[in-house]
């Protein structure tokens, strides 16, 4: 079997650096003529010789040129080809160039490509290069090129030479692998006087660096060795392959070996496969795709129901490529004892020897080399060590060794690739299935039981929090293999009873959680799981008394009444602080560049401050008169800029702690303000349409730039040559901030007035224009082009503030729909979404590390965010999208939910998986709805256009072989299509599943044949839009709701409005209406405190059912029985007995604080279960439970976008939780059943408290502990005392 992989057309030759001399040495290809040129130079000599090896040793079967990013902002189609960009690297006067890929993005392989063209154009004199494969030395952070120098055959004194009077390109492979965390530049003292002079390339995974990586590649200035240089660092970010690269290596690939299959019978797989197209995008996983596809599948007809997951492509691939070898070996002449370990091996089993020895490499490299891929094996020195199981000439381990997915270069060895370490060493925890036609063997995990000793299952032996791809691979196996998931179960509860079991019940949970388990009323009591990762996870009311959850990480988990009474605490991290409780709604708030204060603006006109260590407030700033709009700190931290409603800005002196100056030029309301980057010049702009300068430190108008509409955003370029204004006409106004000149007028003439822009921010490096809208949109510009790169809703309300983290990784956005959310810089996707605020977000800021991410609105709150605990714990399930609605199956048996990944997707309750429901990229936020026969799915596109998609699967494969290589004609195959020519806002299908009425903008009811995909009738009568349709259970008529304030009936046998349920009144908007199964009632909610039930025949009101806020959706059960509201964030439950000949209704049951805004309510058919979906992309089921003759609810299960969620959590006698973490969760509804009543409780809304309190810091020693508490209701005393005196110093001041 052939290599696969890598392979290509060449590139254009990089230039040399430093410019090379004219060729002056013919015949230098023979070794012969390499002597006689070089008889007096042998370092000419070395250097020809080590030319012609590595020419020789370069052997790619294919390569395709990657593509990549031009930095973190950059979006996936902003790229340009690698080597391009490396070359204009080698030209210039850069010294770093850090390449960042996921693993097997194709780092190395194009490395080894690179290293190939410098040797080929390379000339004596030129820059030598040199591929060093970092893992393979023992001190690359010192004797970086020395030791590789020593390793090609380089004299001591060659070295030398070398090193004084020769320049080089270092090839630099596997940062990450060799687990440096050093500056390469930096410790070997590169470029300065004496040193190595060389340029450096260095390629890392980018899962392996922290938040602050650029410390680590950056080089330092010349002659100032502890400033960084960063004009002399560039970086480029692999891109995923296009669909072009991926249709060009498979034809490529296709005539490297006889194969039955061509190109299409490849592309047609990978397009039809669910999912797998997506996969493939990475190169390497590409590779093991295509060779292992033909057997994936083999025997199968119903290509679109397969699911393959990435082990199982490494399953397939292994086992084809053992196949291979052994059918080469049988073929192959032997020695005597070759022979005889062949026969040994069949007789065992090949496959499965193997696969064994592979295991066992993998876990001795984790286990001697923590993780290092490269093992540097000598007979002599290590026959009697761990390393000769592996690497000894006997003949059965040297026959293993030639099989297996080994690579070796001298006397290195190391698997073909990273991911094929960790794919080996999961396999060590859950062996890979038996893959054949004839198996349906999912490997059998040995059972704990079986183990002499708990600390021998692998598990037990390292920590695997810290590496996420064997987690993936395990979470897999976890979801394919019941067996598999029922032992790591089984290791949860051996915990409780067996003290050294707890590092493989933390492992085994960590992989549970990845897989979708669900522990909500989980018996947890007494595990012993320390530094396990529960971000995501679901616990509610699990019951975790007495566990030990040291070191837990808790992050988005939802842990509604937990039990943690006598459960271990130390250092569980929950991904948030508590949050700040002001005295009025919060519309500004700002880190200081120091990180050391946080400033934050209330409506109210008074300006906060806090210290950031323990949180407490140092000072109060008074004297804006109005309401605080924006708030920026001075680059030294030492002032601090604010503008406010009352036309003012003002300058205070942080230290001083007064007001320097007052600028009040304005005359209207001053909306945003900005410092400019040496902090000599601030910015102010208001409603009256002005731009305004000013000195900052004599406060005189330096110019005043105007404008045609009000201004609402505002920011200055890191260069502080540009400044930028968002405006409501939707532009975006640049400026020179030296010369004082209009310059680009971003968006002209694009949007309409009523999308105006609300808030602007500049990327760090300087090249990109962030924007949010009213609307909800993000939009990224390229500032030397001002074109619009990329746009995408981001929320559902107006976006009131975005930011750039300092490190240019993550954009955040905050929005009118209460919700902060977390979106990757590089491709706009989303990260993280931040749920609490109970109003709209206002204002957020970063710290100054990008450790903490606060947000502040008007619920008078600010919210701080761990930043890297909301980031982690990636989803393995598959689609981590928002869920934007959802559907039941008829049968009850599933569901259909829409992602804002654009797909549909069908969610198995039994086993908590979700898998497509149909093809990819077919859905853009609409509506889903189930047909009541089961037989479609109907949803919208653009808004107006019904699609129609067939769910007999047959049909649907058959429709799918015809669709091959063009994606673009599913559009144009599968679905049937329904024109409204506005918006349609509701869809309902008839009882016998043959009608569907849609309402739509446009004030139309149209009636339309599921079955012949034709239109049947049209209602008109509304004048607003149509926001909700119903049929009864006979399906003899249409009820429909507008903002009209009406509710008509239709008869859909003669076609007419039967009558006018409701007339029409403006005060009123309807938002949803619903025909009672068994009884003659239509209920409606008009989103005030109530929904009205109405008789049918006699159009009276029958009941009220009161809330105590605006109902903005509800739900009837199939059985007519249950109404389940949503009323801000709660649901309320209402029934009516069967036998009640009155059908009167009564409350029931609340479930309570636990909801964002609540979009839908949708009753599971025929069973006591609702699915609650929320605008912040969540939905879960909830079930009805009669105990004691009380109705209660438990949750189900939760898809979608997920949130920290404590309210009813008890944290009575729990141990060693800190003071900050128990503030946080009695913030959010936990219970400490043993405090008394004091200021620390926090079981109200922040409405509820008469006092901001200040957060402790979590290393206060006990004692300050206990002095903060006993001192805590003086110092909401003295804190009115002390207001009182500094108002009363500012007025002697004035």
């Amino acid at each position: 079997m052939s290599s696969p992989i890598f392979s290509t057309q060449d590139n254009p030759p990089p230039q040399p650096w430093p410019p090379t001399p004219s060729p002056s040495y013919p015949g230098l290809e023979k070794a012969t003529s390499i002597e006689l040129a070089f008889k007096d130079d042998p370092i000419g000599h070395a250097l020809q010789t080590l030319k012609m090896r590595r020419l020789d040793s370069y052997k790619q079967g294919i390569y395709i040129p990657p593509l990549a990013k031009p930095g973190l902002q950059a979006k996936d189609d902003a790229v340009l080809p690698l080597m391009e960009t490396v070359q204009g690297f080698l030209a210039g006067d850069g010294q770093v160039m850090l390449i960042l890929g996921d693993s097997g993005a194709g780092k190395s392989t194009f490395n080894r490509h690179l290293e190939h063209q410098l040797w080929e154009n390379y000339r004596p004199g030129g820059a030598i290069p040199l591929f060093i494969n970092l893992p393979a030395l023992d001190r690359p952070e010192k004797l970086l090129v020395v030791d590789h120098l020593r390793t090609l055959d380089f004299s001591e004194k060659q070295i030398q030479e070398l090193k004084q009077h020769r320049h080089f390109v270092l090839i630099c492979d596997g940062y990450d692998e060799s687990q440096l965390t050093c500056n390469l530049h930096t410790t070997n003292l590169f470029n300065q006087p004496g040193q190595w002079s060389v340029k450096l390339v260095v390629t890392c995974r980018t899962q392996y660096l922290g938040k602050d990586y650029n410390d680590q590649f950056v080089p330092m200035a010349p002659g100032q060795y502890f400033r960084p240089a960063t004009d002399l660092f560039q970086e480029a970010v692999l891109a995923p392959f296009t669909r072009d690269q991926i249709e060009d290596y498979v034809e490529r690939y296709v005539p490297l070996e006889p194969r039955t299959w061509v190109k299409k019978d490849y592309m047609d797989k990978l397009i039809v496969i669910p999912g797998l197209l997506g996969l493939v995008k990475n190169p390497f996983l590409l590779t093991l795709c295509l060779e292992a596809l033909p057997s994936v599948v083999e025997g199968k007809t119903d290509l679109f129901k397969l699911r393959v997951t990435r082990v199982q492509l490494y399953d397939h691939f292994v086992m084809h490529w053992l196949g291979v070898n052994k059918r080469r070996l049988l073929n192959q002449k032997l020695s005597v004892g070759g022979q005889a370990a062949y026969t040994d091996l069949m007789d065992d089993g090949f496959e499965q020897s193997a696969v064994d020895f592979q295991k066992d490499l993998a876990a001795a490299i984790f286990t001697h080399q923590d993780g290092r891929p490269v093992v540097d094996y000598t007979p002599k020195n290590d026959r009697n060590s761990w390393k000769a199981d592996f690497f000894s000439p006997e003949p059965r381990t040297t026959l293993l060794r030639g099989v297996c997915l080994l690579s070796r270069m001298g006397n290195q060895y190391r698997f073909v690739h990273r991911s094929v370490l960790e794919y080996f060493y999961s396999c060590t925890v859950c062996p890979p299935p038996a893959i054949d036609k004839d198996s349906n063997s999912q490997g059998s995990p040995e059972s704990t039981s079986a183990l002499s000793s708990i600390a021998d299952h692998p598990l037990s032996h390292r920590s695997l929090v810290a590496e996420p791809s064997i987690v993936q691979f395990l979470a897999q196996r976890a979801q394919a293999n019941p067996e598999f998931k029922q032992r790591l179960h089984a290791l949860l509860e051996r915990s409780k009873t067996d003290d050294h079991a707890y590092k493989a019940a933390a492992n085994a949970i960590t992989i549970l959680i990845r897989a979708g388990v669900q522990f909500n009323k989980a018996d947890l009591r007494g595990v012993k799981i320390s530094g396990a990762d529960l971000s995501n996870g679901q616990f509610d009311s699990a019951q975790f008394q007495e566990a030990n959850l040291t070191g837990v990480n808790f992050a988005k988990s939802w842990i509604r009444q937990a039990r943690f009474q006598n459960a271990r605490m130390d250092g569980v991290q929950f991904g948030e602080l508590p949050y700040l409780v002001e005295s009025g709604d919060v519309h500004a708030c700002a880190f200081s560049p120091d990180g050391r204060s946080f400033a934050v603006g209330l409506d109210s006109g008074v300006i906060n401050v806090y210290e950031t260590v323990t949180w407490t407030r140092a000072c109060v700033f008074r004297g804006h008169q109005s309401r605080i709009t924006s708030l920026a700190y001075s680059p030294s931290s030492h002032r601090l800029l604010s503008g406010s409603e009352d036309k003012t800005v003002r300058l205070w002196n942080c230290p001083t702690w007064f007001c320097d100056i007052i600028l009040t030029e304005h005359t209207e309301k001053v909306t945003a303000v900005a410092f400019s980057p040496s902090g000599r010049q601030v910015a102010s702009v208001s409603d009256d349409k002005s731009v305004r300068l000013w000195d900052a430190e004599t406060g005189s108008l330096v110019a005043v730039l105007g404008g045609d509409s009000k201004v609402s955003g505002l920011a200055y370029s890191p260069d502080g040559r540009t400044i930028i204004s968002g405006r409501d006409d939707g532009t975006i106004q640049t400026f020179d901030a030296q010369t004082r000149t209009r310059g680009l007028i971003l968006n002209r003439g694009r949007k309409p007035a009523d999308e105006g822009v609300c808030c602007v921010a500049f990327s760090p490096d300087g090249q990109w224009i962030l924007s949010g809208t009213e609307s909800g949109t993000l939009q990224l510009w390229e500032v030397n082009s001002g074109t619009l790169r990329l746009s995408w809703k981001g929320h559902d309300g107006a976006v009131s503030s975005v930011i750039y983290s300092p490190n240019g990784q993550w954009i955040a956005s905050a929005s009118q729909d209460r919700t902060v959310k977390l979106w990757n810089a590089q491709t706009g996707t989303l990260v993280s979404a931040l749920t609490g605020h109970k109003a709209a977000v206002v204002s957020i800021s970063f710290s100054g590390g990008c450790a903490q991410l606060a947000s502040c609105g008007s619920d008078m709150t600010v919210r701080l965010w761990e930043v890297n605990d909301v980031l982690a714990g990636p989803d393995y399930r598959g689609s981590i999208g928002s869920v934007m609605s959802v559907a039941y199956s008829p049968d009850g048996t599933h569901l259909i939910y829409g992602s804002t990944d654009g797909c549909i997707l069908r969610y198995d309750t039994s086993n908590n998986q979700s898998s497509l429901a149909a093809p990819p990229s077919c859905y853009d936020g609409g509506i889903i709805l189930y047909s009541t026969d089961g037989h479609r799915i109907v949803t919208t596109k653009n808004n107006n256009i019904i699609r129609i998609w067939d769910t007999e699967m047959e049909r649907w494969s058959t429709e799918m072989e015809r669709w091959s290589t063009e994606m673009e004609r599913l559009n144009t195959i599968l679905p049937n299509c329904l024109n409204h020519k506005r918006r349609v806002n509701a869809m309902a299908f008839s009882p016998c599943g043959r009608w569907i009425a849609a309402g739509s903008d446009d004030g139309i009811v149209m009636l339309w044949d599921a079955r012949s995909v034709q239109r049947s009738h049209v209602f008109r009568g509304h004048s607003a839009p149509v926001t909700s349709v119903s049929f009864p259970p006979s399906g003899s008529h249409i009820v429909s709701g507008s903002y009209d304030g009406s509710v008509r009936i239709w008869d859909l046998e003669n076609y007419i409005p039967e009558r006018i349920l409701l007339l029409p009144d403006v005060s009123r908007r309807i938002e949803t209406v619903a025909w009672l199964p068994t009884m003659p009632l239509i209920a409606l909610a008009d989103g005030r405190r109530e929904i009205q039930l109405w008789t049918e025949q006699t159009g009276r009101i029958h009941q009220h059912l009161i809330h105590d806020k605006g109902v903005s959706a509800f739900g009837v059960s199939s059985c007519g029985q249950w109404i389940a509201a949503g009323c801000a964030n709660s649901v309320w439950l209402w029934h009516c007995s069967p036998n009640d000949e009155s059908h009167h209704w009564e409350r029931t049951a609340v479930i309570s604080n636990v909801f964002e805004v609540i979009k839908a309510i949708v009753w599971k058919p025929r069973d006591h279960e609702f699915v609650v979906n929320c605008a912040d992309g969540s939905a879960r089921a909830w079930k009805l439970q009669n105990v004691s003759n009380q109705m209660s609810t438990e949750l189900v299960w939760s898809i979608g976008s997920t949130a920290f969620e404590a309210s009813g959590a008890v944290i009575t006698d729990t141990v060693g939780l800190g003071r900050t973490n128990q503030r946080l969760l009695k913030q959010r509804g936990a219970i400490d059943e043993s405090s008394s009543s004091s200021g620390l409780e926090y079981q109200g809304m922040p409405d509820a408290l008469a006092q901001s309190n200040p957060l402790e810091a979590s290393n206060l020693s006990d004692m300050e502990e206990w002095q903060w508490e006993e001192e805590d209701e003086d110092d909401e005393g003295q804190e009115g005392v002390d207001d009182g005196e500094e108002e009363e110093q500012e007025e002697d001041d004035e």
